[in-house]
């Protein structure tokens, strides 16, 4: 190797996302309990069938705390758990008068799917004197106008009605300066440009519009450090307007592209898409007290594909993946959260049906273990348990998980019933008489039951 190729090899360079010593990495890596990849023999739980990376919280939401959610649609998730949890959310609270009251789903207006319509957000509502106006309000004809920053909605108003409407969105989006949490999920690096204001949009301009116009706008891949900048950029805004310290969650939404508008599959632009802007956030929380990343993304998508989407379409998240990314936001960053706080019975059992279906058993009752005071009180998912239980071969663990079902809802059969046919198996003949006997009691019309048990 020749003296400059050396002297390129060893040049410094101060752009490195981390930097310690040797001796402090190797005693770092010593005392990470989540260093080495999950194995089927190591942890495996952790990543199959349901992945559950874990975070390390510098900072806590406290229950007088406030918080401030914005960007891509799973942010509203994330406002959904904490306002269950009793906190109070800030970007849920908005009068957007008429125009918002005609517009089924106002609060839609609060999703902003990249970087760039995030910052311009926040900088119009904090610094009022850079909001367009009525620029950016355009016409489309027939008495109707849209805003490409609120999304696809045509609004058959007057432009004054409008910018009033405008106005008080901003007014709602000021709130983030107020917020003790701002939480931000960023969407997707394929972006829309309008030359003539010189500013990125939410979403893309109409058809008749660039029609009409067809040199104003233009689309843009964001970069690594387009991303980067814009998160720095709403970091400074933010900054500059507060009079409390910040507390930041930054996360970036699993929902992939629909579809792409750049000459590749669609599969290829979704994976730039979201690895660039998962980069990006890495190097922006470096150095920056209380700013966590979330991994959303990566719950959903190391996740098996036939539990992490519902719908049938790929692209929804199914409520019990996002209940239990949820329960982990609140497990890990509010005090006393537990996991079991949030997880609903319908989404556990949702879980359970979909591990059924790839047959495992052993990763139905890892879950159920994990929410074991819901299931407790639940004569479903108890018996959901038993017939894990019975087809691992752990016949007294189905005894046990049966017999405490029949207490827990004693109305229903079904429970009863396996626990007899249990018994069989089991060689417990005395118990079964003893347990038909309940059941006539019980259920004196469920005749055709005890009629199939000639083993008795």
């Amino acid at each position: 190797m020749d003296q400059e190729s050396r002297s390129t090899c060893n040049m410094d360079n101060d752009r490195h996302i981390e930097r310690v010593d040797a001796a402090v990495a190797f005693a770092r890596a010593k005392q990470n309990t989540d260093r080495k990849y999950p194995s089927p023999d190591h942890h495996g739980n952790r990543l199959y069938p349901l992945a559950s990376p874990r975070t390390r919280p510098s900072f806590q939401i406290e229950e007088h705390e406030t918080v401030f959610a914005i960007g891509s649609c799973f942010a509203r998730n994330i406002e959904n758990a904490l306002e269950s949890h009793g906190r109070e959310v800030l970007s849920r609270k908005f009068d957007l008068g008429p125009i918002g009251e005609s517009l089924t789903d106002a609060a839609n207006f609060f999703n902003k799917y990249s970087i760039h319509s995030v910052t311009n957000e926040v900088i119009w509502a904090l610094e009022r004197e850079t909001f367009p106006g009525g620029d950016l309000i355009y016409r489309l004809g027939g008495g109707r106008y849209c805003d490409c920053q609120l999304g696809m909605a045509k609004m058959q108003y007057s432009k004054d009605e409008i910018l009033a409407f405008r106005e008080r969105y901003l007014d709602a989006m000021a709130q983030v300066v107020e917020a003790d949490v701002v939480i931000l999920t960023l969407g997707y690096v394929e972006t829309w440009y309008d030359r003539k204001l010189g500013l990125y949009l939410n979403v893309s301009p109409p058809k008749p519009l660039i029609k009409k116009e067809p040199e104003r706008f233009e689309f843009r891949v964001l970069s690594y450090q387009d991303v980067l900048d814009g998160l720095e950029a709403l970091y400074a805004a933010l900054q500059r307007h507060r009079t409390k310290p910040l507390k930041m969650l930054v996360t970036v939404s699993p929902v992939p592209l629909l579809a792409t508008f750049r000459d590749m599959d669609v599969l290829v632009a979704n994976a730039y898409s979201k690895s660039v802007q998962r980069a990006a956030i890495e190097e922006f929380v470096q150095g920056k007290a209380w700013v966590d990343y979330f991994p959303s993304y990566e719950f959903v998508t190391l996740s098996n594909p036939a539990i992490a989407w519902s719908r049938d379409d790929y692209r929804h998240v199914s409520p019990d993946v996002v209940n239990r990314i949820m329960a982990s936001v609140l497990a890990s960053y509010v005090p006393g959260g537990e996991a079991s706080d949030l997880i609903t019975r319908e989404g556990l059992l949702a879980t359970v049906k979909q591990l059924h279906q790839l047959e495992e058993q052993e990763a139905i009752v890892s879950v159920l273990d994990e929410y074991d005071a819901l299931v407790a009180g639940d004569g479903q998912l108890l018996m959901a348990r038993a017939a894990a239980m019975r087809r691992l071969g752990r016949l007294e663990e189905a005894w046990e998980a049966l017999s405490v079902a029949i207490e827990v809802a004693p109305r229903r059969p079904f429970a009863l019933e396996r626990l007899i046919s249990l018994a069989r198996p089991l060689k417990r003949h005395i118990e079964a008489r003893a347990l038909l006997e309940l059941h006539r009691q019980r259920f004196p019309k469920r005749n055709q039951f005890r009629k199939r048990l000639d083993w008795l």
